[in-house]
C-alpha cells in the first residue's frame, strides 16, 4: 500500500557526522508541510521546524480500503497500536507512547482530541467515541507528540487534531461501497459544491456488520455537514453538523480455554451493546486585520446520549448460612449479605436469577462552549493567545438485574432488580483554560517555542437517590510551561528537542469510584469514596529529521514522568468490577525510529519502530483476586488477593516493542500493497506485580490491498486483513471462568482478547 505519512522516524544517527559537515546553502523549498501546534484555528506550524515528532495523515490515508473509522486510521501512525478488549472493531483501546485513548471507562485517558477546535473527549470520563467521528469528512489528522499545555487537559501523550473538509477543497460527489465476509458491508458518500464566497460540504456513512464472532452484530451510522462562507478575502466563517446513531456489539475478553475448547468466535456472556446518539453543531470563524493579525473564534453544542445493555455472569448465589435460608445472597469475605430489592425485600434464590446479571446504564452528556485566539508577528516573533472555556451537563442512571444464563451463555432477565445497584447521579464538568505561546526565530536555522496554559477544572456531583452520598465538589487548577526548539543542520535535515508538563484531573466516573474497599462495576455501581489527586505528567523529547524527495525520516528519543497516575484496578470476579487509585509515579520512555522511501519504478517502502518502557516507579498494594497464582489456602498469606507491586515493574497491556512495516507498487492504473504489523508480549491486567511467568503473546500480522482504475472515475479495490490467518490477541485480563463456565474450568483465570481472523473485502470506488 501506499506510505502517506507526513512523518516517519529514520535510524541514521551514524549520518549526523557527515551532513553536519555540509555548509548550509540556500535551497528553495517547493512545499511547507505544516501541522496544528493550537487547538482552533487552521494548521499553520511548519513541520520541518516541529519541535516534537508531529505526524499528520491526509484524507487519502484515512479512508484508504479497510478503515472503518479514525481509530483504525491512528494504527498507521508510529508509536501508536490498539488492544481489543470489547471485541468491537468501532471500539479499540488506543495506545500511544504507552498512554491509553479509549471509548471504554475504565483506562486513563492520555490524549486530548479535537475536532474543527471542539474538544471530543467525553464530559463523564474523557473518554473518545471513535465511532462517532466523521471519518470520509475529515481532509488531515495531527499528531502533536509530548504533554503539550497549549491543547489544555489530558495532553500526557500528546494532542490530536482533525480537520474537516470545506466545499472549497472537496467539490464533487464521491461514493465507495463494499463487502466482505461476516457480512460486513458498508456505503459512503461525501458532496461538495461551491460558489466564489459560498461552499457546502456534506457526508454520510454506513455500516454494517454480522461480526466474526458469535452473537456480534453491529451497526454504524453517521452524517456531515458544513457550509462555509466568505464575506471578503480576510474572513471565512462555518458552521458545520454532525450526529450518529450507532449500535455496538462486542462481547469482551474470552477465557483461553473456551477458545480452544469452542472456538476463536466464542464469547464468554453476551450480549454487550453500547448505543451512542451524537448531536454537534460548531460555530467558528476567522479573520485577518490589520498588522497581519489574525482573529479565531468559536462556539459549539455538542450532546451524547449513551445506552449501554450488559450481560455478565453473578456475584450472587443461594445464601449458605441457615438464617438466610432460602434468600440471595452476595458473598462478602467470611460473610453473606442477603439481597434486596427495589422495595428493600429480600430476594428468593431460585434457577431465574442466581446465575446471571443484566446491567444497564444511560448517560447524557451535553457539552458546550467557546474559544478564541488572536494571533500576530512580531518581528521574529509569531506570537499566539488564546482561551477556552468549555462546560459539561452529565446526567447518569444505572441498574442491575437479576436473571439466568441460557445454554449459549447470552442473559433472561427475571424483573427483579438490585436495590443497591441502583445509581442516579448529575455532574457538571467544567474547565476554563488561557494560553501563550511564543514561536521565536532566532536565526534562519534555529527556532524557538515558549508556551505556557494555565487550566481550572470544577467537577460537582449531585446525588439525586436520597440519602446518597456521591454529591460532592473537587476543584483542580495549574500552570503547565513548555519550552523547545528546533535547528536546521543543513537543508533537509533538522534537530528538535522540547521539555513539557501537563496534566488531567480526576474524572467523575473516577472519583465516584475510587473505594479499594468497596469495588465498583463499570460503569456501574458508584460508591462514595476518598479523593483523587490530578495526574501530572513531565515529557522531554529530542530527535532528529529529514524531509527529502525520495525519502524522509526522523528519529526521537522521549522521556515522560507521570506523578500521582490513576490506574483502574481489577478487583472482583467479574472483569469489569474494581476501582481507581492514585499509584504514584510511573514512566513511559522511548525511542521512535522508522523511514518512508519512494524506492523508483512505482515501488514504495515504510518501516516504524519503537522501543517502549512502560513501568510503575513506586512501590504499592494490588488487590488481584482472580490472579492464576492466587493460593487461598496459603496460610502464611494473611490476604491471598494482595499484591505487592514494586519499582521497575512493567505496566499492563503495553510492549516493549511494536512496529509496522509497508512495501507498495503502483503505476497510473494499478496499486498494490503489503502491511506487517507487529508487536512483542505484554503483561495481563491483574499481574501489576509481575509475578506471572504467562503473558499475552506477541505477533506478526500481514494485510494485503490491491485496486485498479477501470475509468477515470471508477476503481476497484479489495483488501486481506491477517492475509496468514493468523491466531494472536492484543489483550488481556484475569477473570473467573468457573463462575459461568462451571467447575471443569476452575482453572479458568486468563482471558484474552482475540484478533480478528481473516477477512477479504472488495469494493468500488467512484469519483465524479
Amino acid at each position: 500500500m501506499k506510505s502517506h505519512l507526513r512523518t516517519a522516524s529514520l535510524p541514521a544517527l551514524i549520518l549526523l557526522a557527515l551532513i553536519v559537515a555540509e555548509p548550509v546553502k540556500a535551497e528553495k523549498v517547493d512545499t511547507i508541510e505544516v501541522f496544528a501546534d493550537a487547538p482552533i484555528g487552521p494548521a499553520h506550524g511548519d513541520a520541518q521546524r516541529a519541535i516534537g515528532n508531529a505526524q499528520s495523515l491526509d484524507s487519502d490515508d484515512m479512508t484508504r480500503a479497510g478503515h472503518r473509522a479514525i481509530g483504525d486510521a491512528l494504527q498507521d501512525l508510529g508509536s501508536v497500536f490498539s488492544t481489543d478488549a470489547t471485541g468491537n472493531p468501532f471500539q479499540p483501546d488506543l495506545f500511544y507512547r504507552g498512554y491509553s485513548i479509549s471509548p471504554l471507562l475504565g483506562l486513563p485517558q492520555g490524549l486530548a482530541v479535537y475536532q474543527d477546535g471542539v474538544r471530543v473527549n467525553e464530559a463523564f470520563g474523557d473518554t473518545v467515541n471513535f465511532d462517532l467521528i466523521p471519518l470520509i469528512a475529515l481532509s488531515r489528522a495531527d499528531l502533536v507528540p509530548g504533554s503539550n499545555p497549549v491543547f489544555g487537559r489530558n495532553t500526557l501523550a500528546g494532542a490530536l487534531a482533525l480537520t474537516t473538509k470545506t466545499g472549497f477543497e472537496a467539490p464533487g460527489l464521491g461514493v465507495v461501497m463494499s463487502g466482505g465476509e461476516f457480512g460486513r458491508r458498508s456505503l459512503s458518500a461525501e458532496y461538495g459544491v461551491a460558489s466564489k464566497d459560498l461552499a457546502l460540504y456534506v457526508s454520510g456513512e454506513t455500516f454494517r456488520e454480522d461480526g466474526w464472532r458469535d452473537h456480534s452484530n453491529s451497526r454504524a451510522s453517521r452524517l456531515f455537514a458544513r457550509g462555509t462562507w466568505l464575506p471578503d478575502s480576510a474572513t471565512q466563517l462555518d458552521l458545520s453538523v454532525n450526529s450518529a446513531d450507532n449500535r455496538l456489539r462486542g462481547n469482551g475478553a474470552a477465557p483461553l480455554e473456551l477458545l480452544d475448547e469452542e472456538g476463536r468466535d466464542a464469547v464468554f456472556t453476551y450480549p454487550d451493546e453500547t448505543r451512542p446518539r451524537l448531536a454537534l453543531v460548531n460555530l467558528h470563524g476567522s479573520r485577518k486585520m490589520d498588522g497581519d493579525v489574525t482573529v479565531s473564534a468559536g462556539t459549539y453544542y455538542r450532546r451524547n446520549r449513551t445506552r449501554t445493555f450488559n450481560g455478565d455472569g453473578t456475584e450472587f448465589e443461594a445464601c449458605e448460612q441457615p438464617g438466610n435460608v432460602p434468600f440471595l445472597c452476595e458473598e462478602e469475605d467470611d460473610d453473606e449479605e442477603v439481597v434486596e430489592d427495589l422495595d428493600g425485600n429480600p430476594v428468593i434464590a431460585d434457577d431465574d436469577n442466581d446465575s446471571a446479571t443484566q446491567n444497564r446504564s444511560y448517560t447524557r452528556q451535553e457539552t458546550y462552549g467557546l474559544s478564541a485566539q488572536i494571533e500576530k508577528p512580531f518581528g521574529a516573533h509569531r506570537v499566539v493567545a488564546g482561551a477556552s472555556a468549555d462546560f459539561g451537563a452529565i446526567k447518569f442512571d444505572s441498574d442491575t438485574e437479576l436473571g439466568r444464563l441460557t445454554d449459549s451463555r447470552g442473559t433472561v432477565g427475571s424483573g427483579i432488580y438490585v436495590g443497591e445497584s441502583v445509581v442516579d447521579v448529575h455532574a457538571d464538568n467544567d474547565s476554563v483554560g488561557v494560553y501563550l505561546m511564543d514561536t521565536w526565530r532566532a536565526t534562519d536555522r534555529l527556532e524557538v517555542v515558549a508556551a505556557g496554559r494555565w487550566n481550572q477544572t470544577t467537577i460537582e456531583l449531585r446525588d439525586q437517590i436520597p440519602d446518597g452520598d456521591l454529591s460532592g465538589k473537587h476543584r483542580f487548577s495549574r500552570f503547565n510551561p513548555m519550552l523547545g526548539a528546533s535547528f536546521v543542520l543543513v537543508p533537509r535535515w533538522t534537530v528538535f528537542g522540547s521539555a513539557s508538563q501537563s496534566t488531567r484531573a480526576p474524572t467523575p466516573v473516577e472519583l465516584t469510584c475510587a473505594n479499594p474497599d468497596d469495588p465498583c462495576r463499570l460503569p456501574n455501581g458508584f460508591v462514595d469514596d476518598p479523593p483523587l489527586d490530578e495526574v501530572v505528567t513531565r515529557t522531554a523529547e529530542l530527535g532528529l529529521r529529514h524531509r527529502g524527495e525520495n525519502w524522509s525520516g526522523s528519529v526521537a528519543v522521549f522521556r515522560a514522568v507521570s506523578k500521582d497516575d490513576i490506574l483502574f484496578i481489577t478487583d472482583g470476579n467479574l472483569t469489569n468490577t474494581g476501582y481507581f487509585d492514585n499509584v504514584g509515579k510511573t514512566l513511559r520512555q522511548g525511542v521512535e525510529l522508522g523511514v518512508d522511501w519512494r524506492i523508483g519504478g512505482g515501488f514504495t517502502a515504510g518501516l516504524q519502530l519503537t522501543a517502549l518502557t512502560a513501568e510503575f516507579r513506586e512501590n504499592f498494594l494490588v488487590n488481584s483476586p482472580n490472579h492464576p497464582l492466587r493460593d487461598e489456602d496459603d496460610e502464611d498469606v494473611p490476604d491471598a488477593s494482595t499484591r505487592q507491586v514494586s519499582k521497575g515493574d512493567r505496566i499492563p497491556l503495553i510492549p516493549r516493542l511494536q512496529g509496522r512495516a509497508t512495501l507498495g507498487w503502483s503505476n497510473e492504473r494499478f496499486d498494490f500493497g503489503l502491511e506487517a504489523v507487529g508487536r512483542g508480549n505484554s503483561r495481563y491486567r491483574g499481574d501489576e506485580a509481575n509475578v506471572d511467568s504467562e503473558k499475552v503473546d506477541g505477533f506478526v500480522i500481514v494485510n494485503a490491498d490491491a485496486s485498479v482504475k477501470l475509468l477515470p472515475q471508477l476503481w476497484l479495490f479489495a483488501t486481506v486483513e491477517n492475509l496468514f490467518d493468523r491466531d494472536f490477541e492484543t489483550f488481556g485480563v484475569y477473570g473467573e471462568g468457573d463462575e459461568v463456565l462451571g467447575d471443569e474450568f476452575e482453572d479458568a483465570r486468563r482471558f484474552v482478547g482475540a484478533g480478528a481472523p481473516q477477512m477479504f473485502e472488495a469494493g468500488v470506488r467512484m469519483r465524479f
